[in-house]
């Protein structure tokens, strides 16, 4: 309830800038499936910057991607994510980081 309310009070003040940290990782299917439509929405007229460890959902809202792999920043192309050889590359180096 408490991330729901923090969400309201963003689009209230309507900043046509948005910075969220995980901003559906706390809601169920059906409300998480309303903020895609209003982000979908609002990105038409604000900037909705956002992190997420959720590709699929990057995927999906997002026009760049940007990932955090071995402590840079690497602007993505959405073709991509969508391979399978770079999802493993990433799993890998994640699994690397791990274990150093």
């Amino acid at each position: 309830m408490r991330n729901k309310i923090q969400m309201l009070i963003n689009f209230i003040a309507d900043s046509k800038i948005l910075l969220l940290d995980e901003p559906l990782t706390s809601l169920d299917v059906v409300v998480q499936d309303d903020m895609k439509k209003l982000f979908r929405t609002m990105k038409k007229n604000h900037i909705i910057i956002f992190s997420t460890h959720i590709l699929e959902l990057a995927l999906d809202l997002c026009d760049e991607i940007i990932i955090l792999n071995n402590q840079k920043l690497e602007l993505i192309g959405k073709k991509d994510l969508n391979t399978k050889s770079y999802k493993d590359k990433i799993i890998k180096s994640l699994k690397d980081n791990k274990n150093d």
